[in-house]
């Protein structure tokens, strides 16, 4: 029995050993993926509200000509201000 054992892990080792660092390696990085996932939905949150606003109030006309931006782009940097 633990010849067969010995033989199967000379065999199938770096297979195995592969595998586990793989495992190791999703469980390591998981907490960032859902971190950027819970930031990427701040932002576009944060956007649409920043849009919601810049559209309903009367921004002027200083502000868009003084930054050349358009009140999309303006609602992009609110939202990405917002959130990090």
């Amino acid at each position: 029995m633990a010849n067969n054992f010995y033989q199967w892990w000379k065999n199938h080792r770096r297979v195995v050993t592969f595998g586990g660092f793989l495992i190791l390696l999703g469980l390591y990085v998981s907490p960032v993926i859902k971190e950027a996932k819970y930031k990427n939905m701040c932002i576009k949150l944060s956007e649409k509200g920043a849009l919601n606003k810049l559209n309903g109030d009367n921004i002027g006309e200083t502000l868009l000509k003084d930054t050349g931006l358009s009140i999309e782009e303006l609602a992009k940097i609110e939202g990405y201000r917002n959130c990090f």
